[in-house]
């Protein structure tokens, strides 16, 4: 988009109400960093001010609610629809620049992401590239994969989570290595890093928080 139209959205934009000028950067910080490497702020942020833009009668509505409570619950609200609008570009981004399509996305539970990592770390261990269909395993030989992984959404659940992974500082990687990948207990964890076994606990849970956290929120498409 030019300029001019942008200049043209902000203008709409400020006739709603200044509060969107609040709104507006803090949903672009939350969501540029969870898509890093694939959307532009400058991108998003227009993005957010199109969608605010075409929102304009019912936000106005919204924002000129003479109840205070209400309005300040209106306020969340539209920073609820405009943080959705913008991970909706960014995901459609993501899904355009990694080669897939965007219904192939997924969201996992804790559950999903822990069956599927050991095979994520064996593909970051040996080098070898994740395929629709397979997995790597200790021995480096493919494997179909069991049942919660046969939907069409396999292999980009497998690109994100092995993105998410590599996000993550080398500690907590050689974390999740230690405990995923090798199965160490949690009390051979604490002795590597000599601590109390509940320490340790809360170490690996920390570091697969993390994971979780690179992975993104709730569908936006929901």
């Amino acid at each position: 988009m030019v300029i001019g139209q942008h200049r043209i959205v902000v203008l709409i934009v400020s006739e709603i109400h200044p509060s969107i000028y609040d709104i507006v950067p803090s949903v672009v910080k939350v969501v540029a960093k969870r898509y890093r490497g694939f959307v532009e702020e400058s991108d998003l942020r227009q993005e957010c001010y199109v969608f605010a833009a075409s929102k304009h009668h019912q936000f106005k509505d919204l924002l000129n609610e003479p109840d205070l409570e209400v309005r300040k619950q209106n306020e969340r609200r539209i920073g609820w629809q405009i943080k959705r609008a913008a991970e909706r570009y960014a995901r459609k981004e993501k899904a355009s620049k990694l080669g897939y399509q965007i219904n192939d996305e997924a969201f996992y539970k804790g559950a999903t992401i822990g069956q599927l990592l050991p095979f994520v770390i064996a593909s970051v261990l040996t080098g070898k590239p994740l395929e629709q269909g397979q997995h790597l395993v200790d021995d480096g030989q493919p494997k179909k994969p069991s049942a919660p992984a046969e939907s069409g959404n396999f292999l980009a659940v497998l690109i994100d989570i092995k993105r998410a992974y590599l996000l993550l500082p080398i500690e907590d990687r050689d974390l999740l290595e230690r405990r995923y990948f090798h199965e160490h207990t949690l009390q051979q964890i604490a002795q590597f890093l000599e601590c109390a076994v509940s320490t340790a606990d809360r170490r690996v849970e920390s570091s697969f928080n993390k994971l979780q956290d690179n992975l993104g929120g709730i569908s936006p498409w929901s």
